[in-house]
């Protein structure tokens, strides 16, 4: 007789029939049975041999054979069971297979050894296959096997790495490379069932390297392993699936979540360990964990994380490893649970898992109420921390946040953030009756005196204005006050101290604005790049949206317009126009300056077709939108349409108490405006008040306005105000001002007839102008564009000619440089329709019909 051992799906079965197949081929009978584990007694398996038709009995059910439910048979019985197949062995040899015998009781293991004790004499062979699994031992049956000296003992070990490389080499038909082969060795676990499963996998998905695919032939390899391995192998096999990575599957704790004995666990993981599912603890492939989880019915599936959770708590592990099988139960089970659910939500927030966090205080606050929990405060904690994520997720939460503010449920704190939700979100009113609802509690930190004035400045004024003697820099913003030494060093101090939650949010955004508006822009952008480093480790969106777009502010200012694209669309990207809420005008405004800056015009109205949330022009976020849009009307010609915008942005400055150029120089652009409506005297009323208003450290203000004094004056004077104005601007960061003012500064000189100075305008404009990516302004050189060596063109400097005016001249000079009249139009701030009017009074003031002959006509060289 031979005994076969080995893990299932090693091929015990596989090697009984080919046996079976081989003897058969001999001349010898085989009779088979397979033991089940649902089946019981000796009538069950012997009535599967006895059906065989050789035998006597094949007519009907054997009549030598115990009555159902009769265990232990006698020997006479057991003599007249296997007399048939004694008889039928004196005609030919007879091979008797049984097949998992394992699952057989007692009754037929003892008829099975009266057999086996008699067989030297007769042409028997008996192969019986027995599983390996400790759990599936049967220690006295297989000891005395072992005690004849006619038994055969064949172990079936795993596929060793050869023979491995041989079975997938033939099964894709093509050889494989070592590192790919390696994939279906460990992937298999040397279990043959598993490994031609993999093969068969990765001839229908056809990868493009050869190597292990788990698809639907490993799982359903995967599920006939479990369907004939013991019970408790397959509930052990389910605990790890549903504990997943929570936990190290322990047998103490598998045995706690099964309500089992961890020795019988530890049998249980060695045998998966063994037949190849396991490695480590884990399932070899998630393929396999993910299939075996979905079969566990969902109640069963919520009580064992639960008993996971508990057995977690109960060992002292911390609980943010504990939260995670409560969070897959979905489900509460006592008061104990909640609070480790917020201990894990604090960690996972400071871990940068936000969405773990969410997901932990949401199940907390729908278990409050039934465990005694406090639901406002969790409330509160979840809108916190869902507002790191995305703003729009707080709206829900709003009316139970009220209410339990307005009940005194909520901290000082947990009130100023909610008054920050409602102002994001356009609830104004609503906001205000809170503050002045609460003042005694929320003044007492002098919070409410300067409340975030970064995003409702009117707020200030509402709630009595700022003390006389606050020298905050929030206030300093809003109210365009003196940036001194000590604000500047106040900035400093509140950067330094800066942790990434709400409550520093307005304070490190207004510390950044006094850097921004002193011109500390790089020292700015660099404070930025600490703090953008840290919400990305964190995984704030809400924090990296906000210093993204202020990064993109930054840029715009200093002329990085490449860089301040990038900046914006990223801070587009990270969270979506409704949750910009109010702040919507932030992202908005610096991709319409930087669209319209570049000359990209239909690019700059896709961004203000936007839909904008109602209130937003009572924020700052609306100012600065409203100066962008006045930049884009002026650009396109738009001028009364750009004078109206600007005009409101002056409103709305004066109705703050901050008309300070500083914050936005609307006047300057105003002017512009009134001189391309004709409008001098009111275009110059607005610049003299701009530059009386404008302070001493502010530079850049002061070269803008020079520029506007520039065009205001007469010929002569305008090369001196626009060279006085580089002077300025030289002090500053703003590239593209500086730039635009030196193209200016070099079309003056060149009507002026001085060609060496309009040349050296030009060479230094040229650098910046390529920097800034400034399209419009390099087709605006009088110069034109660089050789393809490097080297400069000569410039073409048109010889003033007395018959044409200041504005025809501009025009003229640039139309016999070779630009159309959208490129004039850009450049001049006019629009195309005046453009033409000049060239047609040109055309007759110089005697000419065409283009091309203006710059003969002009004395420019062709």
């Amino acid at each position: 007789m031979a005994v076969i051992t080995g893990p299932t799906g090693y091929g015990k079965t596989t090697l009984l029939r080919t046996f079976a197949d081989h003897a058969k081929k001999q001349g010898a009978v085989f009779i088979s049975a397979t033991a089940a584990r649902t089946e019981n007694g000796v009538p069950e398996l012997f009535g599967q041999l006895a059906r065989h038709p050789r035998l006597p009995a094949a007519s009907g059910p054997p009549a030598q054979l115990p009555a159902d439910g009769d265990p232990a048979p006698s020997s006479s019985a057991l003599h007249r069971m296997w007399k048939p197949v004694h008889e039928l062995a004196a005609e030919a040899p007879v091979v008797i297979g049984v097949d998992d015998v394992h699952h057989a009781d007692e009754a037929v293991l003892r008829s099975l050894l009266h057999l086996t004790r008699r067989l030297e004499t007769s042409p028997i062979v008996v192969v019986l296959t027995l599983s390996s699994c400790s759990l599936d031992e049967r220690a006295s049956f297989t000891a005395e096997l072992r005690s004849q000296p006619h038994c055969r003992h064949i172990r079936l070990r795993p596929l060793a790495a050869p023979a491995v490389a041989g079975i997938v080499t033939r099964g894709l038909g093509a050889a494989v490379p070592d590192d790919c082969l390696e994939s279906f060795n460990r992937l298999s676990g040397g279990n043959p069932l598993l490994l031609d499963a993999l093969v068969a996998d990765a001839r229908a998905a056809r990868p493009a390297r050869p190597h292990a695919v788990a698809g639907n032939d490993y799982v359903q390899a995967v599920w006939q392993c479990l369907h004939r391995a013991h019970p408790a192998v397959v509930d052990c096999a389910r605990a790890v699936a549903v504990l997943g990575g929570d936990a190290t599957p322990t047998p103490a704790l598998l045995g706690r979540m099964l309500d089992a004995d961890p020795a019988d666990i530890a049998l249980a993981l060695q045998s998966l360990e063994t037949i190849g599912l396991l490695e480590d603890g884990g399932f070899r492939d998630e393929a396999a964990r993910e299939a075996l989880y979905a079969k566990v019915p969902a109640r069963e599936r919520a009580t064992m994380h639960l008993h996971a959770a508990r057995a977690l708590r109960e060992d002292g592990e911390p609980a943010a490893r504990v939260a995670r099988p409560l969070a897959e139960a979905g489900t509460v089970g006592a008061g104990w649970m909640i609070d480790v659910l917020r201990q894990a939500a604090d960690h996972e927030q400071h871990d940068g898992d936000f969405t773990s966090a969410i997901r932990y205080l949401r199940l907390a606050r729908q278990a409050a109420s039934a465990h005694d929990g406090d639901e406002a405060q969790l409330t509160a904690e979840l809108a916190s921390t869902e507002w790191q994520v995305d703003p729009l997720q707080v709206v829900r939460l709003l009316p139970e946040l009220r209410a339990a503010a307005a009940a005194g449920r909520l901290t000082d704190r947990q009130t100023e953030d909610l008054v920050t939700y409602l102002l994001w979100h356009g609830r104004r009113e609503q906001a205000r009756a809170l503050l002045t609802g609460g003042t005694d509690r929320l003044a007492a930190t002098g919070w409410a005196s300067r409340f975030r004035s970064w995003l409702y400045p009117t707020l200030l004024a509402d709630l009595g204005g700022a003390p006389p003697d606050d020298r905050s820099v929030e206030v300093a913003v809003i109210t365009g006050g003196e940036m001194d030494d000590d604000l500047l060093i106040a900035a400093e101090q509140v950067l330094l101290s800066t942790r990434l939650d709400d409550s520093v949010l307005v304070p490190a955004l207004t510390a950044l604005a006094v850097l921004v508006y002193t011109e500390g822009l790089d020292h700015a952008a660099a404070w930025i790049d600490i703090l953008l480093k840290a919400a990305e480790r964190r995984g704030s969106l809400t924090w990296q949206a906000l210093l993204s777009t202020t990064s993109s502010i930054i840029d715009v200012r200093r002329g990085d317009l490449r860089a301040a694209e990038g900046h914006a669309q990223r801070s587009l990207a990270l969270l979506s126009n409704r949750s910009w809420g109010m702040a919507l005008g932030l992202p908005l405004s610096s991709s319409i300056q930087i669209a319209t800056a570049r000359g990209r015009y239909d690019e700059a109205a896709k961004f203000l077709r936007v839909p904008l949330p109602d209130g937003m022009f009572e924020t700052l976020p609306g100012l600065y939108y409203m100066f962008a849009r006045g930049h884009y009307h002026a650009a396109i010609g738009q001028h009364r349409t750009a004078l109206a915008d600007f005009g409101s942005c002056g409103d709305l400055m004066r109705d703050w108490g901050n008309d300070q150029p500083a914050l936005v120089p609307w006047r300057g652009e105003a002017a512009r405006a009134s001189l391309r409506l004709g409008r001098t005297d009111r275009a110059r009323t607005l610049v003299e008040e701009q530059m009386a208003r404008t302070m001493s450290w502010d530079a850049r203000t002061r070269g803008a306005s020079l520029r506007v004094l520039a065009e205001l004056a007469a010929p002569d004077e305008r090369a001196a105000l626009l060279a006085e104005a580089v002077s300025a601007l030289e002090g500053t960061t703003d590239r593209v001002g500086l730039a635009t003012t030196l193209t200016e500064l070099s079309l003056a000189r060149t009507a002026l007839g001085d060609e060496d100075g309009a040349r050296d305008a030009a060479r230094s404009a040229r650098p910046l102008i390529k920097k800034c990516g400034l399209e419009p302004l390099a087709a605006a050189l009088p110069g034109g564009a660089p050789d393809r060596d490097g080297g400069e063109k000569p410039l073409r400097i048109a010889s003033p000619t007395t018959e044409l005016s200041d504005a025809e001249q501009r025009v003229a000079s640039l139309a016999a440089a070779g630009f159309s009249n959208r490129q004039i139009a850009s450049e001049l701030f006019i629009t195309v329709s005046t453009v033409e009017q000049h060239l047609t009074r040109v055309y007759r003031k110089l005697n000419v019909s065409r283009r091309p002959n203006l710059a003969k006509a002009l004395g420019t060289p062709a």
